[in-house]
């Protein structure tokens, strides 16, 4: 704030001491009063104009706690900064409907703080937290739009370039997503995330040979990244890899002995090679753990070899 610099007055002399008692003429009057109209009202501009940017203070400060306290909530929601694609994150409804009540409010204060002609300055960590909870509520688009906001500043932004890409993984548009991945990788080339997202959109392209290059690459950073060993499970059984495929698969199942999909796999591959027991052992788990395995097996081509094993009628027989 700016505020006047008022001159000192000068000490009166004694010649001028005896005039003082002089009454003044009226034009002296007037002079004088136009001095005290014209000071006061350069006092009530200054105090207009302080109590104007103090106003704009508020309501940018006011604008500045919504975003942190939708942040803050967001952040409690589960919602991760930076995003996976095998993260599938789900809200509670409460907790689903605070959030839009806060962003509708949050709308509003933008609009007072635009209205007053006053810039409002996007925060990378606000706009990100709210793309990601609306890429998890299903609004891929306006999602989207917020991370081209964050990018629109600063292009490097791995965290904006990953999230984008997931999203854009997960509707489809897979070249895309690869290209928003290797963006990133050329700030962050080690990162085993953005790797493992990039291999998952190649594989999903049926680019396995290079989504095994990307699975293989996080592992080496991180051996026991369970979503790398699964897609490269994935990809070197499209490769007709089998044995290495189960191999992969054997790994997920020592660091998760819990995986169903992994055991589910791996008795795939068992029946294919010839290993009943394993097969049978291994889909038995898989249903153990989570029942709505029993549909895939039946129609599952790759388990025709134990089709005929009385076990396997046992295990899938509550689904027919």
């Amino acid at each position: 704030m700016k505020f006047p610099s008022w001159k000192k007055e000068k000490l009166a002399t004694k010649e001028e001491e005896n005039t003082l008692d002089v009454e003044p003429t009226s034009q002296t009057k007037n002079e004088s009063l136009q001095k005290d109209n014209n000071r006061k009202e350069v006092i009530l501009d200054q105090s207009s104009q302080i109590n104007m940017e103090s106003s704009l203070e508020k309501k940018n400060s006011k604008l500045e706690d919504s975003r942190n306290y939708i942040v803050k909530t967001i952040t409690k929601a589960g919602v991760t900064l930076v995003i996976r694609s095998e993260h599938n994150i789900v809200i509670q409804d409460e907790t689903r409907n605070e959030i839009s009540l806060l962003f509708e409010e949050d709308e509003k204060l933008e609009e007072e703080v635009l209205k007053s002609n006053m810039e409002v300055v996007d925060d990378d960590e606000y706009l990100l937290r709210t793309a990601n909870f609306n890429y998890f509520q299903g609004n891929t688009k306006k999602s989207i739009d917020l991370y081209d906001r964050v990018l629109k500043k600063n292009p490097s932004k791995m965290a904006a370039l990953n999230n984008k890409g997931v999203v854009l993984d997960s509707i489809g548009n897979y070249d895309q997503a690869v290209e928003c991945f290797n963006k990133a990788l050329s700030s962050v080339p080690e990162n085993v995330h953005v790797l493992c997202n990039k291999g998952i959109a190649l594989y999903k392209n049926e680019k396995y040979d290079e989504s095994l290059g990307c699975f293989d690459s996080a592992l080496k950073l991180e051996p026991t990244y369970v979503n790398a060993l699964t897609f490269k499970g994935h990809a070197l059984y499209r490769l007709e890899k089998n044995n290495e495929a189960l191999e992969s698969y054997n790994k997920v199942i020592r660091l998760d002995q819990n995986n169903a999909e992994a055991l589910y796999n791996k008795a795939c591959l068992c029946s294919l090679k010839g290993d009943e027991y394993g097969a049978i052992t291994s889909l038995e788990r898989a249903i153990r753990l989570d029942p709505s395995w029993k549909a895939t097996a039946i129609e599952d081509k790759d388990l025709e070899r134990i089709k005929k094993n009385p076990r396997f009628s046992e295990l899938v027989q509550s689904s027919k």
